[in-house]
């Protein structure tokens, strides 16, 4: 299944707040999606381990956990988050606010495509994240605005101590964006992610 096939469109601000931290920002996306997959795959079967066990109609189970969750998979009353979300209707929805929060940031100008054939993931995988999350497009809004933000905080938490104590600086920006243009325009600006 590939998700965002055109990509994903972040500000150059953005960007650059991602690059502040990794190198290779799609990359270390890619490795956290991976290694949250494995975990998602590890929580459901750890989630349906006393209802197997209890199951009189299962007589062995395998040792592999692919092959262990590919069996919870295929059982008749195995449901995904949506469908447990909806027999339970009275929950209050969380779900979608990550790309509420991603569709409320103005892209219309300079920007960088992240992704730019989309991201391919395994039909196993996307079982593994339905699990987990109702909404996969949202699951990966959050990771990359998480990415952004944990960017962002750490450049401004190293450089804005710096820009405050030279003495050549009379203004800052009022805005993130300015601040984080300001930042990296500085002959002094190094990245984190090498």
């Amino acid at each position: 299944m590939i998700i965002f096939p055109s990509g994903l469109l972040v500000t150059q601000a953005e960007y650059r707040c991602m690059q502040h931290i990794e190198t290779d920002p799609e990359q270390s996306l890619r490795d956290v999606w991976g290694e949250n997959i494995i975990l998602y795959r590890d929580k459901m079967v750890d989630r349906w381990q006393p209802t197997l066990l209890a199951d009189s109609d299962v007589t062995e189970l395998p040792a592999e956990s692919e092959a262990l969750a590919a069996v919870i998979l295929g059982r008749s009353d195995y449901k995904t988050r949506a469908q447990r979300n909806a027999a339970q209707a009275n929950l209050p929805s969380f779900e979608s606010l990550n790309t509420a929060r991603y569709d409320a940031v103005d892209r219309s100008g300079t920007t960088t495509n992240l992704f730019e054939n989309g991201v391919d993931i395994s039909s196993t995988s996307v079982s593994y994240i339905l699990d987990r999350h109702a909404d996969i497009a949202d699951l990966f809004h959050g990771a990359v605005l998480g990415r952004i933000n944990k960017g962002k905080k750490k450049m401004i938490a190293q450089y804005r101590p710096i820009i405050l104590a030279d003495s050549s600086v009379t203004t800052m920006p009022a805005t993130e964006d300015g601040l984080i243009n300001m930042i990296v325009a500085r002959s002094d600006y190094q990245r984190l992610g090498g």
